[in-house]
């Protein structure tokens, strides 16, 4: 397996994995796993809790970053232009957004913003990679 491969395999999962925070938000708020089952209606106010809504926000915003990373790293290892330099981007990728999130969930406005863009970064290093 590619290093490009590998870290994103990581991403997938840590993105996978951030739902579980609001998701057991929301599980209580609900009144239990069943409720949850048969909710929630039309027009509910899903976080009352503003620090649910912010790992919600934090999840999707992973969704995001995954749509545009993903196929530069399958490219990168589909047409076997892996480096050492974009493995070395593919961790940072990963690294970024594992910080961004709890970074997001406690409002760390400015160091949030910049992990946001060191993810962001790499995710062009590797664009550039496959483009030139």
């Amino acid at each position: 397996m590619s290093d490009e491969i590998y870290w994103l395999t990581w991403n997938v999962v840590l993105t996978a994995v951030m739902v579980i925070p609001y998701a057991v938000y929301r599980v209580g708020k609900l009144g239990g796993l069943w409720q949850a089952f048969l909710r929630p209606l039309p027009g509910d106010s899903p976080f009352d809790d503003e620090w649910a809504h912010r790992a919600y926000r934090a999840h999707m915003n992973a969704f995001e970053g995954i749509a545009l990373f993903a196929p530069v790293a399958i490219g990168v290892h589909v047409t076997g232009m892996g480096t050492e330099a974009t493995a070395i981007a593919c961790q940072v990728y990963f690294w970024a957004r594992l910080i961004y999130a709890p970074m997001y969930y406690f409002k760390v406005p400015i160091l949030r913003t910049t992990i946001w863009f060191v993810g962001l970064a790499s995710t062009l290093y590797l664009a550039y990679v496959l483009l030139s």
